[in-house]
């Protein structure tokens, strides 16, 4: 188990944070997650009653759509029954002013078929977008209270997939619940009113219907398969997309367009040939249904029913209903059937959203947990273990006292610990073991809002969001004025260079800023970290990406940055930290050596010397002696 990634970043260590939580709780990973291919059952009943608490605000408006839905299919059940006692009432009796009222009849119940038809299509999509908003707000809102680890194990494609597809998907469940039931209460209605009407011709007219249950069941099972293939073919389509794109400059370099061009031939070869196999099966479904309601109402209404009029043992006008209901009877049928794979699909996704929604940070704040007050800056590691995986320590028993104004550096190999130290400080995570307090505080007992303000990191890959070079700036502290903004930027030498800009502070960054180059980013990050005033500052290899002539610039800008303040700074680069107060060493979770620099190179064969002098191609401890000749001269300060 690796405590950091290359180069030691933040990013990497929190890789390995996965399992269960100490408190016992489900840790927030991809490994938990149910798989984008799966697809559920057509009715899932924790998804339904959960989706019930997304509605319940909306209930109004779902309660309109639902009554206009019920209304809309009683009139289109009783239609053919209205049709058959106006012929039997009216026309059989020849009386014109019965006509005139089976005429009004038949005028009223179409103004409430169109009226409740319309109000159907107007609120259902109200309530719908409503649970779409309500669904994306909860989940962007309980994506950000996430631990680090979640992010860093999962990738990016399967959140927004989750946080997009899936919950539009989920907003029409509401739909397609409303829709089906729509359609089953019309087929039972259909059904119990050709069983009191004429039982025998019902019994005859619905004699089909094993054969169409038989041909439905078998048309699912392809169906299931061809929708799976689709799923499959469109994430690696999408995947191929997101990898060439993002590695575009990889791809240039190589000269690999014609390759990659030709493998994603192939993938969207696969996607087109899902999708065709998809339309065949559903393009086959639909003159199946038809061919069967053909031959019901061929069969059972009009020859069985003919010869029943014919006989005088049925009533013209019944036979005329019976083939309205026939046609009736089919078309939810049809509805049903397309509608049993959207409702797998939506069930399915369903169950991936609340899965992301109850998963819990590993972080929590204690029920009693207190506002930290405005700190000084002194920490203490007090025997602190801490570990990914049980039993596999990476911190093991450090003790470490940091006070208020002390500039300490981290150093050790890759995987030492260094980015896991200063990761509990901001209570990415807690420790297994032991104790880490601030100006006495143990910060399990404060919250984490009030502990992570008055701090700030500097990562080593700067990131600036989309806005202003002034609104990344004032990124975590909104309230910063332009005067501290501009004071910021010029304390870390960065505002000769945003002049120079277009548009100065209001010139609009690229995503990820890349209309500036890496060493621009990482001055307004450094700007970035001060205009909040933080008493504690945190550098995780942030000068490690970045040219000499800026490293310069930032290590003159430190001066002034870092005085007052608290600041743990970790380096590769030993010429960064050799003016620092305190040098800790770590060597495989254990802190091996402190110290400042001379004290620390002056211990021969000690940890930190080994680094030094690995770090410049120094000879270590007596090879020189074994090499020949004289040992290189340490080189001058930087």
């Amino acid at each position: 188990m690796r405590a950091s990634g290359p180069g030691g970043g933040v990013g990497g260590m929190m890789g390995g944070m996965r399992g269960m939580g100490s408190s016992g709780m489900r840790v927030a990973t991809e490994d938990n997650l149910t798989d984008e291919t799966v697809v559920g059952a057509a009715y899932d009943h924790k998804v339904v009653m959960r989706l019930m608490t997304y509605i319940w605000p909306y209930k109004k408006d779902a309660f309109i759509a639902l009554a206009a839905v019920l209304m809309y299919t009683v009139g289109n059940v009783t239609v053919p029954l209205l049709m058959m006692v106006g012929i039997q009432w009216a026309v059989n009796a020849g009386e014109i002013w019965r006509l005139h009222v089976v005429g009004g009849i038949f005028f009223a119940v179409t103004l409430v078929h169109f009226g409740s038809n319309y109000v159907q299509f107007v609120y259902m999509p109200k309530v719908g977008q409503g649970i779409l908003f309500s669904l994306r707000t909860g989940m962007f809102n309980h994506l950000q209270a996430l631990s680090p680890s979640f992010f860093h194990r999962t990738p990016v494609g399967r959140i927004m997939s989750r946080s997009q597809s899936d919950v539009l998907q989920l907003q029409e469940t509401f739909e397609l619940i409303v829709q089906s039931l729509s359609d089953i209460l019309s087929l039972v209605g259909i059904i119990v009113i050709m069983l009191v009407v004429d039982w025998r011709l019902a019994v005859i007219s619905m004699s089909i219907l094993p054969v169409l249950f038989f041909i439905l069941g078998y048309w699912q099972k392809f169906a299931r398969h061809s929708f799976m293939r689709i799923r499959r073919a469109i994430a690696m389509v999408n995947g191929e997309y997101n990898q060439n794109i993002t590695g575009v400059r990889v791809v240039e370099s190589f000269n690999r367009q014609e390759i990659n061009m030709k493998h994603f031939d192939d993938l969207n070869t696969e996607y087109l040939n899902a999708n065709l196999e998809a339309s065949r099966y559903s393009g086959g479904l639909q003159p199946l249904v038809e061919s069967l309601m053909g031959i019901g109402m061929g069969f059972g209404v009009i020859l069985v029913g003919g010869v029943m009029v014919k006989g005088g043992n049925l009533d013209w006008a019944v036979l005329v209903a019976f083939a309205l209901w026939i046609q009736r009877f089919f078309e939810p049928v049809r509805h049903l059937t397309m509608q049993y794979s959207q409702l797998q699909r939506a069930m399915a996704a369903g169950v991936r959203i609340f899965e992301v929604l109850d998963l819990r940070p590993e972080v929590v704040d204690k029920k009693n947990a207190t506002e930290l007050p405005e700190i000084k800056g002194e920490i203490k590691f007090e025997d602190v273990y801490f570990h990914y995986v049980p039993d596999v320590d990476v911190l093991k028993g450090v003790n470490l006292h940091i006070k208020p104004g002390q500039n300490v550096a981290l150093v050790g190999s890759t995987g030492a610990g260094k980015s896991t130290l200063v990761t509990l400080i901001h209570r990415f995570a807690d420790v297994s073991n032991g104790r880490i307090s601030v100006d006495g505080h143990d910060i399990r007992d404060v919250t984490r809002h009030s502990l992570v303000s008055q701090m700030s990191m500097v990562l080593q890959e700067p990131y600036l969001f989309s806005g202003t070079v002034a609104d990344n700036i004032r990124y975590s502290n909104e309230d910063a004025t332009d005067e501290e903004v501009i004071a910021a930027a010029k304390t870390v030498g960065a505002h000769d260079f945003i002049m120079s800009l277009d548009d100065g502070y209001d010139t609009v960054m690229a995503e990820r800023g890349i209309n500036v180059s890496v060493g621009q980013r990482q001055l307004i990050s450094f700007a970035r970290a001060i205009v909040g005033d933080p008493r504690v500052i945190i550098l995780d290899e942030a000068t490690a990406n970045i040219d000499t002539h800026t490293e310069v610039l930032i290590q003159r800008a430190l001066n002034e940055v870092l005085k007052g303040r608290t600041s743990i700074v970790i380096a590769h680069r030993l010429s960064t930290i050799r003016n620092s107060d305190n040098i800790v060493v770590l060597d495989q979770g254990e802190l091996v050596e402190q110290g400042n620099h001379e004290e620390l190179l002056a211990k021969k064969g000690g940890t930190y010397a080994r680094l030094y002098a690995v770090n410049y191609g120094l000879p270590i401890d007596g090879d020189e002696a074994q090499g020949g000749g004289a040992p290189v001269p340490a080189p001058a300060d930087d």
